[in-house]
């Protein structure tokens, strides 16, 4: 009676043991976990903050070109439009219509200052409303460009004009201009097409003091747009160019209303926009005159053309300095974070791998403690019954020396399955091939369950075909199985042990009515040292390790179907027929 308290006791104490080296492993693994998890976030903070300084440095390089790029922008924009208001805003205020053909050489003095001035202008011209119908027009050209509609002799009013009275190409315009005349604006603005070149005509017309309803005349000049989109943009952003070049390398482009580029103070193609340079860019009217008195002309006369001025910082020393710095000194700071992130990774999975296996021994080393110290207690404690004589009756003594040899076999086994379990792969050496009936092998195993108390369900046909095997081994890989079973019943006492031959292989079947085992645990049954998270028997966790490792190397396997609850099936496939020299 002492010895069989005893069984309970030191098995009490051997899984306190287990459960405080667990703990301590546990407490190990936790340690080294949080320990990488600080090293990883202290070097992903390194990472982060040499990121924001080296972007910052990046952010405040782009933020001085982008201020120098608005700059030039706005500088170009400003001299643009102010340039095309000059005529307009400067000049034509000072002109009055002519009088008398004598005035005109006069006029024509303040047609050349304002060509001289001013390179846009094509022509400037006078209209008075006197002498017939139609009026008098004087029209003053470039002596040294003259206009394109333009193609017959001149009247000589001086250098560098030419002075033309009436020009028949000009009819159309003089009918349009006293047209919006009759509407009593302060200007006269409209874009018409002559000899086929479409052109901007801007005017001021002069009404009879002191009712101002009577028109006297009309001064004024014309634009040509094909010269403006020729030669205009170019000469202008040219100059700019040379203002704006010292402070730093700028490409100053203009675009029409298509988006098509008109002029660039560098050669095409090579302006690419990227990420280390800054292009900004402001539509502008091309209009020769202030876009506020655009109102007062009628909508279909003057169909506005917005064109776009764009200036675009190229990469030069310290833009090209401060993207090199910065990108080196990320990468170093990247390529060092990185390496220290992937050590921290690889030693915390060391060390969690360590911690899982020296968990495993610890359980191992416990099961596997208690497995032998059980039968060794139950053999001593049998043997000293024996030995005292308590028992002489002969049912009791064959009934203990049944017991007794139970316990032997049990021993048996782990030691078998701790011999196995440290084999080296040599099969030759320790496996010795023979024909095997492996129906006959299961059926060996039927007086042991009966024994027991299970209640045995046989199918095996006979007869079974044979196969090459160590008949030791398939005993071992049977007697695994059937006690993971027996082990695992949960009460319910009903095996079913089945067997078949198909495509070229022994299928042998186990099927019990126990817990079964948990989804999550199938996939791990057959490793080392693996037992059930709630598992209450004992066991080493070698049993189904063993078995797949013997029929490995006999080229079978060993496959489980389990359902929680009702039970697990196990199935051995065996090769039929003798194994192949060298498989």
């Amino acid at each position: 009676m002492s010895g069989a308290n005893a069984s309970p006791t030191g098995r009490s104490q051997e899984k306190m043991s287990g459960a405080n080296a667990r703990i301590k492993q546990v407490l190990k693994s936790c340690y080294f976990q949080i320990l990488a998890g600080a090293l990883i976030v202290a070097t992903i903070l390194l990472m982060w903050f040499g990121y924001r300084a080296t972007s910052e440095w990046q952010r405040s390089t782009r933020q001085v070109v982008d201020r120098r790029t608005i700059e030039v922008l706005y500088l170009m924009v400003t001299a643009i439009t102010r340039d095309m208001r000059g005529v307009q805003s400067q000049v034509l205020p000072q002109l009055d219509p002519l009088e008398n053909h004598s005035e005109a050489y006069e006029l024509g003095d303040e047609a050349a200052r304002a060509f001289s001035r001013f390179p846009y202008p094509d022509s400037f011209f006078s209209w008075k409303a006197e002498g017939k119908d139609d009026g008098i027009l004087y029209v003053f050209n470039r002596a040294d460009r003259p206009p394109a509609w333009y193609e017959g002799n001149v009247e000589i009013a001086g250098f560098p004009t030419t002075l033309l009275k009436d020009p028949p190409e000009l009819a159309d315009m003089v009918h349009l201009l006293r047209k919006q005349a009759s509407l009593r604006t302060r200007s006269i603005l409209f874009e018409t097409t002559i000899k086929g070149e479409p052109y901007q005509v801007i005017a001021r017309p002069v009404y009879v003091a002191p009712s101002r309803t009577t028109l006297q005349g009309v001064v004024g000049f014309t634009v040509n747009i094909d010269w403006i989109r020729k030669h205009y943009f170019s000469e202008l952003t040219a100059e700019l160019s040379r203002v704006v070049e010292g402070r730093s390398s700028m490409a100053l482009e203009i675009f029409d209303e298509n988006g098509t580029l008109v002029t660039s103070n560098r050669p095409a193609g090579s302006v690419q926009p990227g990420p280390q340079t800054s292009a900004r860019e402001r539509k502008f009217p091309l209009l020769f005159f202030d876009p506020v008195q655009r109102a007062t002309a009628p909508g279909e006369a003057l169909p506005v053309r917005y064109w776009t001025a764009r200036a675009q910082a190229l990469p030069d020393e310290s833009i090209l300095a401060a993207a090199s710095g910065a990108r080196r000194t990320f990468m170093l700071i990247s390529f060092a974070a990185a390496a220290a992130v992937i050590a921290m990774l690889l030693t915390v999975r060391a060390a969690r791998s360590a911690a899982v296996l020296a968990t495993m021994k610890s359980e191992f080393v416990s099961a596997v403690t208690h497995e032998l110290k059980t039968p060794l207690s139950s053999i001593r404690l049998v043997s000293e019954t024996l030995a005292r004589g308590r028992f002489r009756a002969p049912e009791k003594v064959a009934e203990y020396a049944t017991l007794l040899l139970n316990e032997v076999s049990r021993l048996t086994r782990t030691v078998d399955n701790l011999l196995t379990i440290s084999r080296v792969q040599d099969i030759e050496r320790f496996y010795t091939f023979v024909s095997v009936d492996p129906g006959t092998s299961l059926n060996s195993f039927n007086p042991q369950l009966k024994e027991q108390g299970f209640e045995v369900s046989v199918d095996i046909p006979a007869p079974l075909p044979a196969v090459h095997a160590d008949r030791t081994a398939i005993l071992q890989v049977l007697e695994n199985v059937l006690d993971n079973a027996i082990r695992y019943s949960n009460g319910t006492r009903h095996l079913t042990i089945s067997a078949s031959a198909s495509d070229g292989d022994v299928i042998l079947r186990i099927a019990d009515k126990g817990r079964g085992i948990p989804p999550d645990e199938v996939p791990h049954v057959f490793e080392k040292f693996f037992r059930g998270h709630n598992v209450t028997s004992g066991g080493s966790g070698l049993g189904l390790s063993i078995a797949q490792r013997i029929l490995k190397d006999h080229h079978g396997q060993v496959r489980l179907e389990s359902v929680p609850g009702s039970g697990t099936v196990a199935e051995i496939l065996l090769p039929i027929g003798k194994r192949e020299s060298g498989q």
